[in-house]
């Protein structure tokens, strides 16, 4: 895929030839993450946002684009970072999650006001900069839509779309997307939805860079796919997890690996 011109969302990302305000990024630019936003699971794993993302770009003739990523941040951290840590490394594109990290979910539904001026300082000065940037909604805790704590974030979400608004800020609307996706798996918080998050995510960051809906279905199809993304083990005793150290030791293979390899032969073998 020719990835020229790609339109950077930047809570902090980029895109493709057909965009007018688009930015072509090449070999060698830099993408800067800066989130708050705590992810159920680790952004670099098998399904990982981040490592979906390095790798797809990877293939369109990006290599290493990910170089800059600042997690768990709030916003006052992102604020006093955001001069040596985002800009003075100059990206091309910066994606900003600003998430639970400001806030107790369990307890604010508030939005304190240093909330507010910490995100539109970090705009200024990223747009003073003239890095493109993107900016993204979030969950409090989970991608459960019925979870009561969800509620408790809303005008903080809220504030993020005006801000997007105000400083004409790409915004993924992340909340809306899961909201709207059919369900292919109950949010619940279960194994496989978190790593479907994260496809989600990914697939997101993808089309603020210029992707096509045909390119972006044919990522998450392809993503469903993605060895390691679920990772699970059975619940067994001290002694037969021994057995299976031993079974997979005698095979030269990591426990994990051997008991993955055994649940696809026993699923093949029932699918026979």
């Amino acid at each position: 895929m020719n990835i020229h011109k790609l339109f950077i969302i930047a809570v902090l990302l980029a895109g493709v030839p057909s965009f007018a305000k688009g930015l072509d990024l090449k070999q060698g630019d830099k993408i800067a993450i800066v989130s708050g936003q705590s992810f159920e699971t680790y952004t670099w794993s098998a399904s990982g946002y981040m490592r979906l993302l390095t790798e797809e770009l990877a293939k369109s003739g990006v290599r290493d684009a990910i170089r800059i990523s600042l997690e768990n941040q709030k916003t006052a951290h992102m604020l006093a970072r955001i001069d040596k840590d985002v800009i003075g490394q100059k990206p091309a594109f910066v994606l900003l999650i600003p998430g639970a990290s400001d806030y107790n979910a369990w307890q604010e539904k508030n939005v304190s006001e240093s909330f507010t001026t910490n995100l539109s300082d970090v705009i200024e000065k990223l747009q003073s900069a003239h890095i493109k940037t993107v900016i993204a909604t979030s969950y409090a805790v989970s991608c459960n839509p019925s979870l009561s704590l969800n509620k408790n974030v809303t005008e903080h979400n809220d504030v993020i779309h005006a801000l997007a608004k105000k400083y004409n800020l790409p915004l993924i609307d992340f909340v809306k997307v899961v909201d709207d996706e059919p369900k292919i798996v109950p949010f619940d918080g279960n194994l496989a939805a978190k790593a479907l998050v994260h496809q989600m995510f990914a697939a997101e960051v993808l089309r603020t860079l210029g992707y096509g809906e045909k390119e972006i279905a044919d990522c998450r199809k392809a993503w469903l796919d993605t060895p390691g993304a679920v990772e699970f083990m059975p619940s067994v005793s001290n002694n037969t997890y021994a057995k299976l150290k031993a079974a997979a030791k005698a095979a030269g293979k990591d426990v994990t690996d051997y008991m993955a390899e055994v649940v696809h032969q026993k699923l093949n073998a029932a699918i026979k």
